[in-house]
C-alpha cells in the first residue's frame, strides 16, 4: 500500500512563523511591562523593610533618628564601630538593626544589607557595598556640615561640643507625609576623590535640598501649608533664584544618572528608574511608601520643620 507523506508547504510554514511573530509582538510588551510592574513592586517592598529597620533604631534609641553622616574624623557614640570605615551613612545603622554582620575584618563596610540594591539600576564597578537610595537631610542629618548645623542653631549658636551628635527625635517632623528615603542616580565612574564606589548614591540629598529651597526658609510651620511656594515641584539643576516656570519638565530633564563630569556641576538626587523611567519610590515619615510620577515631586515632600532642639 502506496503512504502519502504529509508536509507543511512553504505558504503554511510561513503562515505559521507570522503567526508566532505576532503572538510574540503581543506578548512582549506585556511581559516587559509586569517585569517593571514587579521591580517597582520590589523596591516598594524594599523601602518598607527600611521603615521597620528604622523603627526598630528609634525604639531603642528614645525616638531618636540615625544621623545621615558623619566622618570617622569625628568622636564616634558608644556602640557604633571603629574609624576604620572613613564616612559612616545612614544605610549602615540600618543595616545593623537588620543583623546584618556589616563590617569585614578590616574594620569597612563589606556587607551591607542587600534591600538597599534596587533591580533598575546599572551594575557598578563591585564596590564592597551598594546603596541606590538617598535620604531627606532635615531628617538623617549630616553631622559634617557646619553651615547646615548653624541654620539649625541659628547662626554661631551651635551648641555641640566634645563628641555630641545631633540626631532629630521622630517626633518633631512634620508633617508625616514627608520623605524620609527615595530612589536616587546612582554616580557614574566616579572621580578618585569620590572613593571610587561607582553605582551608589549619594547618601543625603542636600545638593537638591539647596538648589529647590534655602535651608532656613523650611524650618517653620509654613512647610505644612500648601497655600505656601513649597507646594510647587522640586526642581533638580538650578540654584533658588533661578528656578523656572518648567519644574515638571526640569524633573524629567534631569531624571538621569551622574557621571563623573557631572558631579559638580548639577545633582538632581532624584530617580524615576522605575516603569520605564516614570516613577519614583519614597518611604514617608509616617511608614507608608509613597510613588510619584515624573514632575510630581513636590517641594513639600522634601521640607520639614525643624525646632531648634539638641538631644
Amino acid at each position: 500500500m502506496n503512504r502519502r507523506l504529509h508536509a507543511f508547504t512553504l505558504v503554511e510554514l510561513l503562515v505559521v512563523i507570522g503567526i508566532i511573530s505576532l503572538l510574540i509582538a503581543i506578548l512582549l510588551p506585556a511581559l516587559n511591562r509586569a517585569r517593571e510592574q514587579a521591580n517597582l513592586i520590589d523596591c516598594q517592598s524594599r523601602l518598607r523593610q527600611m521603615g521597620q529597620a528604622l523603627a526598630i533604631y528609634v525604639s531603642e534609641n528614645n525616638g531618636l533618628l540615625p544621623w545621615g553622616v558623619i566622618d570617622s574624623g569625628e568622636p564616634w557614640e558608644s556602640g557604633t564601630p571603629d574609624s576604620s570605615e572613613f564616612s559612616w551613612w545612614w544605610c549602615f545603622t540600618l543595616s545593623q538593626m537588620i543583623q546584618t554582620n556589616l563590617l569585614g575584618p578590616d574594620g569597612l563596610v563589606h556587607n551591607l544589607s542587600p534591600i538597599f540594591k534596587d533591580k533598575d539600576t546599572i551594575d557598578g564597578y563591585d564596590f564592597r557595598w551598594i546603596n541606590h537610595y538617598t535620604a531627606n537631610p532635615r531628617i538623617f542629618i549630616n553631622n559634617n556640615d557646619p553651615d547646615f548645623l548653624n541654620v539649625i542653631f541659628g547662626g554661631d549658636a551651635n551648641p555641640l561640643t566634645g563628641n555630641q551628635l545631633y540626631q532629630r527625635k521622630l517626633a518633631t517632623v512634620k508633617p508625616a507625609t514627608a520623605f524620609l528615603i527615595w530612589d536616587a542616580p546612582q554616580i557614574l565612574n566616579p572621580p578618585a576623590d569620590v572613593g571610587g564606589d561607582s553605582g551608589n548614591a549619594y547618601p543625603l540629598a542636600t545638593v537638591m535640598d539647596g538648589n529647590s529651597l534655602t535651608f532656613d526658609s523650611c524650618f517653620t510651620t509654613a512647610c505644612t501649608n500648601p497655600a505656601f511656594v513649597y507646594s510647587r515641584p522640586c526642581t533638580p539643576g538650578v540654584q533658588q533664584s533661578e528656578i523656572p516656570a518648567t519644574c515638571k519638565t526640569r524633573q524629567k530633564t534631569f531624571n538621569v544618572d551622574i557621571n563623573s563630569s557631572e558631579v559638580n556641576s548639577f545633582v538632581s538626587q532624584m530617580r524615576f528608574r522605575h516603569l520605564d523611567n516614570t516613577a519614583l519610590n519614597a518611604l514617608c515619615v509616617d511608614g507608608h511608601v509613597e510613588t510619584r510620577a515624573v514632575g510630581t515631586f513636590m517641594e513639600l515632600d522634601l521640607c520639614t520643620a525643624l525646632p531648634p532642639n539638641v538631644y
